[in-house]
């Protein structure tokens, strides 16, 4: 780590805390994966549909409207038995599962 560019240890979403609070797997892990098959904008926020792991069980919810990736993934670890999992979440109409560096982005922006 401290080998590593003054650019990369002062980038807040690489410090320990900010890592073991991003919800998204890396790629290569061995990793449960979670796709969500609606987000929809409504009058009170983002409401989403999601299916868990390969059992393919239906997970819900509701978030504002100011969201992003990142609370939409922690709103579905919640959710699950082990609240401490990391994991690949694919958006609707994506197969591509999202990065840890897009824990910030904006839902709004991604619909």
């Amino acid at each position: 780590w401290h080998c590593a560019a003054e650019s990369v240890q002062a980038d807040p979403l690489l410090t320990e805390s900010s890592v073991a609070a991003n919800p998204f797997a890396v790629q290569g892990a061995e990793s449960p994966v979670c796709a969500v098959f609606e987000l929809m904008v409504v009058e009170t926020g983002i409401r989403y549909r999601a299916a868990w792991g390969l059992g393919g069980k239906t997970l819900e919810g509701h978030l504002p409207h100011s969201a992003t990736l990142g609370d939409l993934a922690r709103d579905i670890r919640a959710q699950i038995p082990n609240p401490n999992t990391h994991f690949y979440l694919i958006l609707p109409e994506s197969e591509i599962a999202a990065s840890p560096f897009q824990v910030e982005q904006l839902l709004a922006d991604l619909m």
